[in-house]
């Protein structure tokens, strides 16, 4: 209960704290190069990585059986990843976009798709916080405090795209709030759920959280990113630091 509020917590503080500056539109997309760092190292660092460790640990028999089981679970994981590019890139090309590609609403549908991949990974990690733990006490800490600090950051980046695809203060908010309880309430359904859907249900979750991450992040936050080239070279060096700090955190829950 007390790591559940913990993390509610700091993901309200979080998301919420961009709300209390005045953005201009150059400060604004300099926040937003932060925020897709932090994204791209949440890929890169953490759910791909991840669906490795899946395979491994849902095949420990096929290196030694010939195989054939783990080559199809790795194309599955892949072809999950894959569905959820293109998911992502349909409900945008389809539902949200119009047909004069009005920036206002291209942003409102690149953060509808944060706002879903976000939720699918904040839930999965919750979900593995008991199972982890459970195992070993040890971890609880470590894995606590890089959970707070993911959390903390993704919500701010939330938030920051939100902003950019001028989201009303309320709407704001709203979702914020939402956003918050999802990994509580993957935290609390976490073992039922684990043993209702085994690791290979875990895995396709992760992959298709992945896939929704790659596009929004390569197809959509870059390019808005370097939309202007004023402070090209600034952009750089907060998309790196994004990074940066998803890397230390990666480093301090392993």
């Amino acid at each position: 209960m007390t790591e559940s509020l913990a993390i509610l917590f700091v993901a309200l503080a979080g998301g919420l704290l961009p709300l209390l500056v005045k953005w201009s539109d150059r400060l604004l997309h300099a926040a937003l190069a932060l925020s897709t760092g932090i994204f791209l190292g949440a890929v890169f660092l953490h759910l791909l990585p991840a669906l490795s460790v899946f395979e491994v640990n849902a095949h420990p028999a096929a290196d030694a059986g010939g195989g054939h089981g783990h080559a199809h679970g790795h194309s599955l994981v892949w072809i999950c990843v894959l569905i959820g590019v293109l998911a992502v890139y349909f409900i945008e090309a389809l539902v949200f976009r119009t047909h004069d590609h009005d920036d206002l609403h291209r942003h409102r549908a690149v953060g509808y798709a944060a706002l879903s991949g976000l939720s699918i990974h904040a839930f999965t990690t919750g979900m593995s916080f008991p199972l982890i733990t459970g195992a070993d006490t040890s971890l609880e800490v470590p894995f606590l405090v890089a959970l707070l600090a993911h959390k903390g950051f993704e919500a701010f980046s939330l938030t920051t795209v939100f902003l950019l695809a001028e989201f009303s203060r309320r709407r704001i908010v709203t979702l914020m709030v939402l956003f918050a309880f999802v990994t509580p309430a993957g935290m609390l359904l976490g073992a039922a759920l684990a043993e209702r859907l085994g690791q290979h249900g875990e895995a396709i979750v992760t992959a298709l959280a992945a896939g929704t991450f790659l596009y929004v992040c390569l197809c959509e936050l870059l390019p808005e990113v370097f939309h202007h080239r004023e402070d090209g070279f600034a952009k750089i060096g907060l998309l790196a630091g994004g990074i940066g700090l998803m890397a230390l955190f990666h480093g301090a829950g392993a």
